[in-house]
């Protein structure tokens, strides 16, 4: 009840809700939630199982099994094991149903999906979650190279609105956690040409000096090239790249531009794209940030 009545942009934090799966097949993605909660904020691992023979006693097995597996590894969340027709189905279900007044996951992660027979309802099931309101990281990892060293990781910024707010606090959690403590954080924007270089310089100086999140401003004159050019080149020896996705709704065919962005990304390390969906400034929770580490 008090956390209802506090404002928003003092509280906020991020309460995961890892759509991980069997954890040991997925345990990347339970290893990003657990660096961006600190073990402060309210993470859930969940598992939809799509036997419709799968009894009660079942799922209380399983969810004892992956809750103990999480404990030997030092993992502090909660797990919930629901069963349902359809995964995809399932997952949208637990969204919408799971948690108690504020205290709701506000941030779901999951791993990236190349099957393209099920590409459709992936994508359906990324613009659901947007609509509920659901902040989305899609982890797309590099499974030779996984989290490298996690000494670096690039963020390729639009600004503080939306994904960039976003983005810059998820890249300072990483930073203060301890997979990832005092890794480099890199914002990286892209300019058409030398003119406009010196402007967006200072412009993205001055708001991360304000910020105070310790990330390095890297401005890069595109000379012609393509931003996927420049994205392969400049973040080929990152450890870790946060890209923004575009709104659901604003895209014609959410699943074709999807489908592009995976094709962006093959052979980058490991990346998380990120969707942002709650209706608050997360550039004013930036200038909060300190309540993150309280």
């Amino acid at each position: 009840m008090r956390i209802s009545a506090e404002e928003e942009t003092k509280t906020w934090r991020p309460h995961p809700l890892v759509l991980s799966g069997a954890p040991t097949k997925r345990w990347h993605l339970i290893e990003l939630a657990s660096s961006l909660t600190h073990n402060r904020g309210i993470m859930t691992v969940s598992t939809v199982l799509t036997n419709d023979d799968t009894g009660s006693e079942r799922r209380k097995n399983m969810e004892r099994n992956i809750r103990e597996h999480l404990n030997k590894r030092g993992i502090q969340c909660l797990v919930r094991v629901t069963t349902a027709p359809d995964a995809f189905e399932g997952a949208e279900r637990l969204v919408e149903s799971y948690g108690l007044g504020s205290l709701v996951p506000n941030t779901v992660i999951l791993g990236d999906s190349e099957n393209a027979e099920y590409r459709q309802k992936f994508c359906d099931m990324i613009a659901h979650f947007h609509s509920q309101q659901r902040n989305v990281m899609v982890v797309h990892e590099n499974e030779e190279k996984e989290y490298g060293e996690r000494k670096r990781i690039d963020i390729w910024w639009g600004g503080l609105k939306g994904n960039g707010g976003l983005m810059i606090i998820l890249g300072y959690l990483l930073q203060s956690s301890r997979n990832w403590y005092d890794a480099e954080v890199r914002i990286k924007m892209v300019v058409d040409d030398e003119q406009a270089e010196e402007e967006v310089r200072e412009n993205l100086a001055r708001i991360v000096n304000k910020i105070r999140t310790g990330a390095k401003p890297e401005v890069i004159v595109a000379n012609d090239k393509s931003f996927n050019e420049i994205l392969h080149e400049s973040s080929a020896n990152a450890d870790l790249v946060l890209l923004g996705m575009a709104e659901p709704d604003e895209e014609k065919d959410f699943t074709a531009y999807y489908e592009r962005l995976q094709q962006r990304l093959s052979g980058l390390p490991t990346t998380i794209m990120v969707l942002a969906a709650e209706e608050i400034s997360f550039g004013e929770v930036l200038m909060q940030q300190d309540s993150f580490t309280e």
